[in-house]
């Protein structure tokens, strides 16, 4: 899909958030349960991919939408609503991160874990939405970064959100984005390399 037809669907995609948005405000049921049907999937995206727990990623979208609802008079028309909903879905999983005390190592760097020994030997950061064995060990791995840069490196390499949309999303510069994601990623390829280098051994 071209650029221009990217952006043709995008336009209609917010109109309708929009029109959804207005009518839910106008105390329509429907238009809201139609909102959280079309918006809830990239809310468990987000949230699986920062928590790495199908239950919590769960209760993260129940609990976004029920903020949502209290709060969407206060919505900001101006502002891309998914950008105000995924700093809802960030808040709400950092806050859970939090509560942990500390982010869970999803697998070991001994190399023993089967899906480290299963990673390609073609593994490109930029290319690895096009092989989701990949992406799932990559979200794994995430789990070593530290919390900027794991949200960072989510948002804009996960998510597939551009720079200015993560700065919008964290609150974050441009400037930090970009550093925040280049270590990011020089670590995730570092990770890469040792467990390829380990199955090689």
């Amino acid at each position: 899909m071209d650029n221009r037809l990217q952006n043709l669907v995008r336009q209609v995609q917010d109109q309708l958030v929009q029109d959804l948005i207005r009518e839910a405000k106008a105390g329509n049921p429907y238009a809201f349960e139609k909102l959280v049907q079309l918006q809830q999937t990239y809310v468990f995206s987000l949230a699986i991919r920062l928590l790495y727990d199908k239950e919590e990623a769960k209760d993260i979208v129940q609990e976004c939408f029920v903020r949502v609802w209290r709060h969407l008079h206060k919505y900001d028309p101006a502002v891309r609503f998914t950008t105000w909903l995924y700093r809802i879905t960030v808040n709400l999983c950092l806050d859970r991160l939090r509560a942990r005390g500390r982010q869970p190592l999803m697998f070991s760097t001994s190399g023993n874990d089967e899906r480290v020994r299963r990673i390609p030997e073609q593994h490109s950061l930029e290319q690895a939405h096009t092989n989701q064995e990949l992406v799932e060990i990559i979200m794994g791995l995430t789990a070593y970064l530290p919390e900027k840069q794991k949200l960072v490196f989510t948002l804009r390499d996960l998510q597939d959100l551009s720079v200015d949309e993560v700065a919008e999303i964290t609150g974050f510069s441009r400037e930090s984005v970009k550093t925040n994601l280049h270590y990011a990623r020089r670590t995730i390829r570092s990770l890469l390399d040792r467990h390829y280098d380990i199955q090689r051994a």
